[in-house]
């Protein structure tokens, strides 16, 4: 789920927060029934609230699609010959590069994030790097293992790689 898709489930988890607050006090009496009769009576023929019913529907729609990773982009085709379709999965190239840049001496701790992308993969790399490991080496050794090995195994261009070290320590066994 995105920054965006983030930011919409916490507005819409406090929407529904405070309808949840409201129906409690309903229930409890706290509210006159008379108000919400008059409230419910507002309803029919207001194009405001039409709108906003729309709108909390495609939003419920579209956090929906979001959670269950229906959208676009968790898979990737690879082949689609007469025996069939070949896909490969997001989290499957991610495990796979954060493997592949373990291997690299004095690199640990290694989180992958992916783009799949029509004309190839984009791909971001947190990870740890041991104290006195020489980092333009190291990283430029890392992004051949991963690009040429992607290319070998699926056939999949990597686009771009962007290795960020969050910490420089030694590896604690």
């Amino acid at each position: 789920m995105g920054i965006p898709d983030r930011i919409i489930l916490t507005l819409y988890t406090f929407l529904m927060a405070v309808v949840a607050v409201l129906v409690t006090l309903c229930s409890l009496d706290v509210f006159p029934q008379r108000v919400i009769t008059d409230f419910i009576g507002s309803i029919p023929g207001n194009w405001i609230y039409a709108v906003g019913g729309v709108i909390m529907l495609l939003v419920s729609i579209r956090l929906l699609v979001a959670g269950l990773g229906i959208t676009s982009g968790n898979s990737m085709e690879l082949s689609d010959g007469p025996s069939g379709k070949i896909h490969i999965g997001k989290r499957a190239i991610e495990d796979y590069i954060a493997v592949l840049s373990q291997e690299i001496y004095g690199i640990y701790n290694v989180k992958v994030i992916a783009k799949l992308e029509d004309e190839g993969i984009n791909v971001r790399i947190n990870a740890s790097i041991e104290p006195g490991i020489n980092i333009p080496e190291t990283t430029g050794e890392v992004k051949n293992n991963v690009k040429e090995s992607i290319k070998k195994m699926t056939g999949i261009e990597v686009r771009g790689i962007e290795v960020y070290f969050k910490q420089i320590k030694a590896k604690e066994e």
